[in-house]
């Protein structure tokens, strides 16, 4: 069967095999060190003030001042859109200036009190983290709605969070993540008592870890608190311990046990909104491992090939990820916390750096200093290096597309908006140049 490729590309990259060798198995770092690393991170998100984007929920103050919160709320959308310029909704019709206004306006700003005490939550199902409390798309262009300027990233089931702030509406919540600032739907958060019964739930040495690139939770009409929860690559799963065999809701005739499936711990809420644990299950058929996965070459390079071909997704707005989500992903299997925008993959993820600079043979000479599994990094955008083949290197990555030059010599944009391979020489889709004389950086990973 004909598979289309990008230019230089063969069939037989499409498999992550082709890229590894014999050494691709031995370990680079153990889990302790995967820590010491995450460690790092956190560190320099505080230096360098990115908490928005990297915060220890730890250090949060039991309550917001007035003004405090209020700038927080506004930079929060600010940073993302101008109210004043013009924007589009996922049908391409213009948004009328009333209902921008109206939509600013559940934001809440006008009661926020002088003190504003701090909740605790987790979610309890897979949710969107937007920069406004709305589902109402703003596009930049008219054709563009998939890349809604509003939504700031997707957080997993089971992510501890703090409660800052409600919406007009009260549907949503202003809450903190550790990888994201930003409003979540109400019905998606269970609250807790406090902080650490929200963090409690994935602190545990008996977990599943989500090596596929997503899987539900298997269907259950009886429990459907417990059913078809979206987990994504990366995610962790806690395990029930030392389980005989279980039947979800127990008794019922036509329930399912765990025979031969994984009885796990999933997040739901009680009649008063309060985090209460239930039981569910994975079918044992999903590609899911016993902890995290051993950190070495040849895992990177086959955690990325599992999201071959998928959609290219702007903020994890339809389940799928964009470039900095794609390496995030692969990451999580090793325990790693990578922080979630592009550019501050870069700016702080503490492994050693490759500079590229001057023309395309100096840059290649960085090339060489590379192995499959680092990371390369240019402005906006970030790719995973897969190596060397007949004289020509390549990457995989999430991306929009690439350019070509037609039989006139013009750029010819190609929109692929997916995950794939291609040659570094490849152009920009927007501009005469290669990916590789716009790289920036690359991330030593592999050594």
């Amino acid at each position: 069967m004909k598979i289309n490729l990008a230019p230089s590309v063969k069939k037989e990259m499409l498999k992550a095999e082709f890229w590894l060798n014999d050494s691709a198995a031995e370990s680079i770092l153990n889990y302790q060190e995967v820590e010491e690393i995450n460690n790092k991170t956190a560190l320099k998100a505080e230096e360098n003030n990115f908490t928005d984007y990297y915060f220890n929920l730890e250090s949060v103050p039991e309550s917001y001042q007035k003004s405090e919160l209020k700038e927080m709320i506004r930079n929060t959308f600010s940073r993302k859109i101008d109210p004043k310029r013009d924007y589009f909704n996922l049908r391409g019709e213009l948004l009328a200036q009333k209902t921008k206004e109206k939509i600013i306006a559940n934001c809440n700003l006008n009661s926020v009190k002088e003190g504003n005490q701090v909740e605790s939550g987790i979610l309890i199902r897979r949710s969107a983290v937007r920069a406004l409390p709305t589902e109402e798309v703003f596009a930049s262009e008219k054709f563009s709605g998939d890349q809604d300027l509003l939504q700031l990233t997707a957080l997993s089931p089971g992510t501890p969070l703090l409660i800052l702030y409600e919406s007009s509406d009260r549907k949503y919540f202003y809450i903190k993540a550790k990888l994201m600032t930003g409003w979540v739907k109400k019905e998606n958060i269970a609250l807790t008592e406090d902080l650490k019964t929200a963090r409690d739930y994935l602190n545990t040495d008996q977990f599943l870890v989500v090596r596929e690139s997503y899987l539900e939770t298997e269907p259950n009409p009886f429990a459907p608190e417990t059913a078809n929860l979206f987990f994504q690559m990366g995610d962790k799963i806690p395990l029930v311990k030392d389980s005989g065999i279980s039947e979800i809701p127990a008794a019922h005739p036509h329930a399912q046990s765990n025979l031969n499936n994984y009885l796990v711990w999933l997040p739901t809420k009680d009649d008063r909104g309060y985090l209460e644990l239930k039981q569910g299950i994975v079918a044992s058929a999903r590609d899911l491992n016993l902890g995290f996965l051993k950190f070495n070459q040849q895992n990177i390079i086959k955690q990325a090939f599992k999201m071959l071909g998928e959609r290219y997704d702007w903020g994890g707005a339809v389940k799928r990820r964009d470039c900095s989500r794609f390496i995030m992903d692969i990451f999580r299997t090793f325990g790693f916390e990578f922080p979630r925008n592009a550019d501050l993959q870069e700016k702080l993820i503490p492994f050693a750096k490759q500079i590229f600079r001057g023309d395309l043979k100096a840059r290649k000479i960085i090339l060489e200093k590379l192995k499959p599994g680092d990371i390369l990094h240019m402005p906006g955008h970030i790719m995973l290096y897969l190596g060397e083949s007949a004289g020509k290197n390549y990457l995989i990555h999430a991306a929009s597309g690439y350019g070509e030059l037609d039989q006139r010599g013009k750029l010819q944009a190609k929109s692929i908006r997916s995950v794939f391979i291609m040659d570094l020489e490849q152009f920009l889709k927007s501009e005469q140049l290669s990916y590789l004389e716009k790289f920036s950086t690359a991330t030593k990973i592999t050594s």
